[in-house]
């Protein structure tokens, strides 16, 4: 064979795997089966479970500086990971899984890419080793393609970096990455020691928020906070504090009216009820819609809401109200009891009033953005409140400031006999509530 045919050959050959490279990678790449296997819909036990692990990963004092020690195992990591998954409405589609080796923890995730009767899957894994106080990317495998440490390096520095240029708080976490004070992967949990800082803080929780507000959701938003703003100019200038009633009724009028022109009153209900948890609170616009929006916006007098005389409660209501129309129930209930355990071990005390508050807020959330006609008859009712107690129990008589000592004589724990009755006869006069009867 001449010298110019074998050479013909090779180039025909080098040709025919340039042009079939993508097919071969997508080969190598995609999968018909999870490497990862579906999980099902987080229980109440593992709620509980995470309920305690972000409160004892919490600082003591959100408004200084401290440093915190945090150790999870790694079924505990993996719960966490189903957490996050559900929370950012990933799953089902995503799944994760964490191994744990001494120094290097394994990350595996099945990513669903088609939801036909033809299953395709894209499943990734990846290694994370401690180098003292950080963490160093490793391999990583697409699938049955294995990339060089070189090139997962590259990869996740250009990622790193379209991340920073797209604003959208990867910085900030990258700050939290830096104030790992250490870290230690052992075959059997993951150490850290984290310096924690209030303004750090804030701006997570802030940059955690925004990731529940759609861009669609953004304007409606905006609008329903110059919404507010036209409801104040209406309140005598005299008063210091209001019913929440007084925002309630009107802001849902208006709700109703917009929904017979988007025809989506759940998207309505739930930005509403966002625009007002900013306003009762007296929170920054920008937290939900970003800088370029607020900027446009003028923020309107600020006077104190409060239900049954008391700022705290509304403050609680249209908070986790907020939350569950967003993130979901199951998040609002966690956070709402979570806030409570906090409070028990480190401020005021446990509270059954503003549990109250909350589980009114989770219900009102849960009817508001149910499906549309939820949605349409919780506009309505809203529309005609006369009193407070329309929806909200009366919660004088409640237990309020126990501490976690006092909680554990008097109900052993979250998961008794005792403390399950009351939350359900507290959900009882929830549900007898006008505003809530006969919605089941």
């Amino acid at each position: 064979m001449t010298l110019s045919r074998t050479l013909g050959i090779a180039l025909r050959l080098l040709l025919i795997l340039v042009i079939s490279s993508p097919f071969i990678v997508t080969l190598l790449v995609i999968q018909t089966e999870r490497a990862v296997p579906s999980s099902s819909t987080l229980n109440t036990t593992e709620l509980d479970v995470i309920e305690r692990l972000l409160l004892d990963a919490a600082p003591s004092s959100t408004a200084q500086v401290s440093q915190q020690t945090a150790e999870l195992n790694s079924g505990e990591l993996n719960l966490l990971l189903r957490y996050g998954l559900q929370v950012l409405n990933l799953a089902p589609q995503w799944t994760g899984e964490v191994e744990l080796e001494p120094g290097l923890m394994r990350l595996n995730l099945s990513i669903a890419m088609s939801n036909n009767s033809l299953p395709i899957y894209l499943n990734l894994q990846g290694n994370l080793r401690s180098a003292g106080t950080q963490f160093e990317l490793g391999e990583a495998t697409v699938g049955n393609l294995a990339l060089p440490q070189a090139v997962t390096a590259f990869i996740a520095t250009r990622l790193e970096d379209n991340l920073l240029a797209a604003d959208v708080g990867f910085q900030d976490i990258r700050d939290l990455i830096a104030n790992i004070d250490s870290a230690q992967i052992n075959s059997d949990s993951l150490q850290l020691v984290v310096n924690w800082e209030p303004d750090l803080i804030d701006r997570l929780a802030n940059r955690t928020r925004q990731l529940f507000v759609p861009e669609e959701d953004r304007l409606r938003i905006v609008a329903y906070y110059n919404e507010i703003g036209r409801i104040v100019a209406t309140i005598p200038t005299d008063l210091r504090a209001v019913s929440l009633n007084t925002f309630l009724v009107p802001l849902f009028d208006h709700a109703a009216e917009q929904s017979a022109i988007s025809g989506n009153p759940i998207a309505e209900n739930r930005t509403a009820l966002q625009a007002l948890a900013l306003y009762v609170n007296n929170e920054d616009i920008e937290q939900l819609v970003g800088s370029d929006l607020a900027a446009e916006i003028e923020a309107p007098p600020f006077i104190e809401v409060r239900l049954q005389r008391r700022q705290d409660l509304a403050q609680h209501l249209v908070s986790i109200a907020a939350i569950s129309a967003s993130a979901g129930a199951g998040v609002g209930e966690l956070l709402s009891t979570t806030k409570e355990a906090y409070d028990a071990r480190y401020r005021s005390g446990f509270s059954f009033s503003d549990l109250t508050a909350n589980s009114v807020g989770v219900t009102l959330a849960t009817y508001a953005t149910r499906d549309e006609n939820s949605a349409l008859l919780i506009q309505q009712r809203l529309r005609a409140i006369e009193n407070e107690s329309d929806y909200m129990p009366q919660v004088g008589n409640n237990r309020d400031g126990l501490s976690e000592a006092d909680f554990a004589t008097l109900y052993r724990d979250r998961n008794s006999a005792e403390y399950e009755q009351r939350l359900v006869d507290i959900q009882a006069l929830i549900d007898s509530r006008p505003i809530f009867n006969g919605l089941d």
